[in-house]
């Protein structure tokens, strides 16, 4: 494997190995996690975008479409287009406000609550297996930290 050099604002030099790039390492368990539960999730004809969706309504009743979309780390087209083959699948319903009819408040239906009350233990269990050689102390650690890494990208 050919390593890079490359210069950085203060002059000096550093050679780029991917395995010491944070990010490589967070899109690496990201696929992985993702081809799991997608793995897991089929059975109920679901995929993990969806299940992205579901969780965030149970929990956000009633979001916009700019929430969802941030909450998801979907883009709009793609959560229109996933939307709506919930919404004919009778998972969620999209609702003009009444303050503002612009915008759509989006909620699991009652088999949207369903679905997602059964396929939880699935989602958790791909967890639990990511984290199995952390300590309870490790994990609550671990979530500070990642927060920050978000709010760090958030503020900038």
């Amino acid at each position: 494997m050919a390593l890079r050099a490359h210069k950085t604002e203060d002059g000096d030099v550093r050679v780029f190995r991917l395995e010491d790039h944070l990010f490589f390492h967070f899109s690496q368990i990201l696929a992985r996690r993702t081809r799991a539960l997608n793995a897991r999730l089929r059975s109920h004809r679901l995929d993990y975008p969806r299940w992205r969706v579901l969780a965030v309504l149970q929990e956000q009743t009633g979001a916009t479409m700019g929430r969802l979309a941030d909450q998801t780390s979907v883009d709009r087209t793609t959560l229109t287009r996933t939307l709506g083959l919930m919404e004919a699948e009778g998972l969620v319903t999209r609702r003009e406000r009444a303050n503002d009819r612009r915008r759509l408040a989006i909620s699991l239906t009652a088999k949207g609550h369903r679905l997602f009350a059964r396929i939880l233990p699935l989602a958790l269990a791909e967890t639990d297996r990511a984290l199995a050689s952390f300590s309870p102390e490790e994990t609550a650690d671990l979530k500070v930290k990642l927060k920050r890494i978000a709010d760090n990208l958030l503020a900038s």
